[in-house]
């Protein structure tokens, strides 16, 4: 990577190009929080890779590269946000629960849960859901994150750890022997 840089920094283009490619699937998942529709990614990733490009001298001295440029991803989706005068809602940002299933019913009770989850996520405050989702999507550590979005790794730990109580406490309302063989689980493994 060190020499791939360099040659970013002498201003080959080709080596830009293998740098974009390794990095743009990246940038793109983590734009896509940012904004809700797939048109606009587009724009605003042209941007983050045309401010890397021109920010390359800084390029070698980095040194977390994903954070720094999660951290152009984001003030350029909130510049384009303001920009576009749209107001982007949490709710818009797209989240996936993975569930297994096995029984012939599992369909509707996957969507009956994703619809429990998405709720729970929805009603979170902004912050909150953006780290719980930089966490579990993008698997972030609390460090990366907390410089990306300019807080404390205290203030990270304490939103998930809201995160988890709020969605923890919506399931548990509506899959009440869920959350019991949860808590039996923690507790055995906590003997």
């Amino acid at each position: 990577m060190k020499t791939l840089l360099e040659d970013i920094l002498e201003g080959s283009q080709d080596a830009f190009r293998v740098f974009y490619d390794m990095t743009y699937p990246d940038v793109f998942r983590f734009v896509k929080y940012f904004l809700p529709h797939k048109e606009d990614y587009e724009e605003v990733i042209s941007e983050v890779f045309y401010i890397i490009w021109k920010q390359r001298a800084t390029l070698p001295s980095i040194q977390n590269m994903k954070a720094w440029i999660y951290t152009i991803c984001r003030n350029e989706a909130y510049h384009y946000v303001k920009k576009s005068n749209h107001i982007l809602s949490i709710e818009e940002m797209p989240v996936e629960l993975l569930i297994d299933a096995t029984e012939v019913d599992t369909e509707i009770i996957e969507e009956e849960m994703l619809s429990v989850y998405n709720q729970a996520l929805a009603e979170l405050p902004e912050r909150c859901k953006l780290i719980f989702v930089m966490v579990r999507d993008e698997r972030m550590k609390y460090k990366d994150i907390a410089e990306t979005l300019s807080i404390t790794e205290g203030t990270v730990a304490q939103q998930m750890n809201h995160a988890i109580h709020k969605i923890a406490t919506a399931v548990a309302r509506h899959y009440p022997s869920l959350m019991r063989k949860y808590k039996k689980s923690n507790n055995s493994e906590k003997k």
